[in-house]
């Protein structure tokens, strides 16, 4: 295995250690895959599983976003993949959602030193709403973005729902902004955009030739430019490598901790309700920057949190999870000293601590908030609400919505 501190890397990026049989594949600004068709431009980001660039196609002469998954997690017959196609041509382009979905164009195998690797051609995207709120005031979105944003995300976990696909992985990493014109951009635009690659050599601290399937340089991911963060506003739903059909739903999914929904930390059946959770969490977090529940290393910090937050935690749950040893002890609640009501918890995110004249929401809003995510936010998963039952919420409904929406 590759040790880190044997190598000098000229810039952060992606784990070395994954450049190796069976994981990333050592892709370099300039190659040209698929026959040619795409060259690689700019390093978009890169997840544990893969790596994403900015590419041109070079056939129809606009941009694409090229992910390209690690070998060992190529499979064709993937439960991601198979998500993808079902979308592309299943999907409706005149359901409102379509558009706050990022869809595949195609895909196509690369074989390189480290294996077969799957690559999915999809759309060029911005910053992830996460990365935006982090340079804004407060360290959050403005109240009318976050509403609006929050509207783009029921809408698109609608469209997913009526296609009988659960996301899976809801959370502001994977809801990025879109970019206008990114399809269309020069290739001088580009830097302009997104600044000129930054490559970092390789090397070996003791002079010795790389292992086979290292690249020689890494490329930084591109970080756009933060003057364009206020113009933007529509959003897209990314990364559906949790994604999965309503009728075969996984047994566990791969989620940040502190949004784990409660079947999953009560290690009850899985089904198309933790999207309707998470978007509660995700939409809690929009407005007041923070998740309305914190664990760090064990889930089974959550449930003292659930029960002081939102309450009415079935105790057949917690009696069985004792039982089955899912929860070792139903007694220490210290993980939940500092919580309040759920009403309480938002008001005291949002105003506590912060300059009211930074702040867009009143009181009344938030209490429209509220109502909203105690559709969303039960813990029994047969409780909450559906997409279409919510669509007409106040919350979402609001004279102000969705500036980009075409409905």
């Amino acid at each position: 295995m590759v040790q880190i501190h044997e190598y000098t890397i000229g810039v952060a990026a992606e784990p070395l250690h994954r450049y190796c049989l069976g994981g990333y594949h050592p892709t370099r600004l300039h190659d040209r895959l698929h026959d040619g068709r795409y060259e690689i431009v700019q390093k978009l980001g890169f997840g544990a599983f893969s790596t994403v660039w900015f590419a041109r196609d070079i056939a129809k002469e606009q941009n694409v976003g090229i992910k390209i998954i690690a070998a060992d997690k190529s499979d064709e017959a993937s439960r991601e993949l198979g998500v993808l196609q079902a979308l592309r041509d299943r999907g409706d382009p005149g359901h409102p959602g379509h558009r706050h979905v990022s869809h595949i164009a195609e895909s196509f195998h690369v074989q390189g030193p480290n294996g077969r690797h799957l690559c999915v051609v999809m759309d060029v995207l911005g910053p992830a709403v996460s990365s935006v709120a982090a340079r804004c005031p407060n360290y959050r979105l403005d109240g009318n973005r976050a509403r609006s944003i929050s509207r783009q995300l029921l809408l698109a976990v609608d469209y997913l729902h009526s296609l009988s696909v659960a996301h899976g992985d809801i959370h502001m990493g994977n809801v990025l902004f879109c970019l206008p014109d990114a399809e269309t951009v020069s290739r001088e635009n580009t830097i302009q955009l997104f600044g000129a690659p930054q490559i970092g050599k390789i090397a070996r601290k003791d002079g010795r030739p790389l292992p086979p399937g290292m690249p020689g340089y890494l490329v930084e991911q591109a970080e756009i430019s933060p003057r364009i963060y206020p113009h933007l506003c529509e959003i897209k739903l990314v990364d559906f490598g949790e994604a999965f059909f309503f009728a075969d739903p996984p047994s566990s999914i791969s989620t940040p901790l502190s949004l784990h929904p409660p079947e999953l930390v009560f290690q009850r059946p899985l089904s198309e309700a933790v999207d309707l959770w998470n978007l509660g969490a995700t939409t809690y977090e929009l407005v007041t920057g923070r998740t309305p529940f914190e664990a760090d290393f064990d889930d089974k910090d959550l449930i003292p949190q659930f029960q002081k937050v939102i309450g009415d935690l079935p105790e057949e749950w917690l009696q069985e999870a004792l039982a089955t040893g899912a929860v070792e002890n139903a007694s220490d609640y210290s993980s939940a000293d500092y919580f309040l009501s759920l009403e309480e918890e938002i008001r005291r995110s949002y105003f506590d601590g912060y300059k009211t004249e930074t702040l867009q929401l009143g009181e009344a809003e938030l209490k429209t908030l509220g109502k909203y995510l105690r559709k969303l936010l039960i813990i029994n998963p047969d409780h909450r609400a559906t997409t279409g039952q919510l669509l007409d919420d106040a919350w979402v409904s609001y004279e102000g919505r969705d500036p980009t929406s075409a409905e």
